[in-house]
């Protein structure tokens, strides 16, 4: 896996980071890092509320 070293010095993720915070970080760091994999808990929290909208 590759690591794009200019986007993490510029999308640190924040301190004490909330739920939201770590949902959207994954999501922009899957775009353009391949460092490593997404967490399971933030992917099966994406999937949640995936179905949530779908089912709305």
């Amino acid at each position: 896996m590759k690591l794009n070293k200019e986007w993490h010095l510029q999308h640190a993720m924040p301190v004490n980071a909330t739920l939201e915070e770590r949902i959207a970080w994954h999501i922009e760091h899957a775009k353009y890092c391949s460092c490593r994999e997404m967490p399971e808990k933030i992917k099966e929290e994406i999937k949640k509320r995936k179905k949530k909208t779908a089912s709305a």
